[in-house]
């Protein structure tokens, strides 16, 4: 079964944030369809079964600008996106440049959170196709027999540094945010950079590829993450795609 391909009837996500192994607190956030997990920490991973009948959004987002406004910023990016239900492209691009307005002008009103921001990566799942997002380095990978391949760009400035997030700025200026088609997948992984950044690609494809199912999947992936200083929040997504709503 592929993400573009008609008569997808669910999907199932698997999910698991974490604050990791060195922060205080959890500025990473997430949305699967109507489900929200904000600045909370999960034990093991939970997965919610989605029916395709109207669209499902499914994305991460990783806040900054310390610990309370990071916090603020990515829970109000996947609550603004799980109320917001878009439907196609078009309606992605117009919540995500509304977030950042929103974002900007809470800042703007409150000095205690000016200049906080978030990541953000997603899909928009539909029966008939699905589409990714995404504004910063959090990051979206498409798995295809076997192979893991990353279809986000990654928001990096030369010195590694973030040159685009939603909010997290003060010059007034707009924020071109993109959703592009996406096709041939038979799963998708969305991912904050706690776990990018220090797991390399091979461990990644090779973690999803072995047996045991998307929970121990996700699980493992938590673990590399962990084992490898878990010095970042951690937040993971697993989207499988089921025929026939089986």
């Amino acid at each position: 079964m592929t993400a573009a391909s008609a008569g997808a009837r669910a999907v199932r996500v698997t999910v698991l944030t974490h604050r990791g192994a060195v922060r205080d607190a959890n500025e990473d956030a997430l949305v699967a369809g109507p489900f929200t997990a904000c600045g909370v920490s999960f034990a093991d991973p939970v997965t919610h079964e989605l029916p395709l009948s109207a669209p499902v959004v499914v994305a991460v987002a990783d806040g900054m600008g310390g610990h309370a406004a990071g916090e603020v910023a990515s829970a109000h990016a996947v609550r603004a996106l799980a109320a917001a239900s878009p439907r196609d492209a078009t309606e992605i691009e117009a919540v995500l440049a509304r977030i950042d307005a929103e974002l900007l002008a809470m800042g703007r009103a409150d000095p205690a959170v000016a200049g906080m921001g978030t990541t953000v990566a997603g899909v928009l799942l539909t029966a008939d196709g699905s589409t990714h997002f995404g504004v910063g380095d959090s990051r979206v990978y498409l798995e295809s027999g076997g192979y893991l391949a990353q279809v986000s760009t990654d928001d990096r400035g030369p010195l590694g540094g973030l040159s685009r997030c939603l909010g997290g700025r003060t010059d007034g200026t707009a924020l071109p945010a993109t959703a592009e088609p996406l096709a041939g997948a038979d799963r998708l992984l969305l991912c904050s950079d706690g776990v990018s950044d220090l797991v390399d690609h091979e461990t990644l494809e090779g973690l999803l590829g072995a047996p045991g199912g998307p929970a121990r999947a996700v699980k493992s992936l938590w673990a590399a993450a962990m084992n490898a200083s878990g010095r970042d929040n951690i937040t993971v997504a697993l989207v499988d795609f089921r025929p026939g709503g089986s």
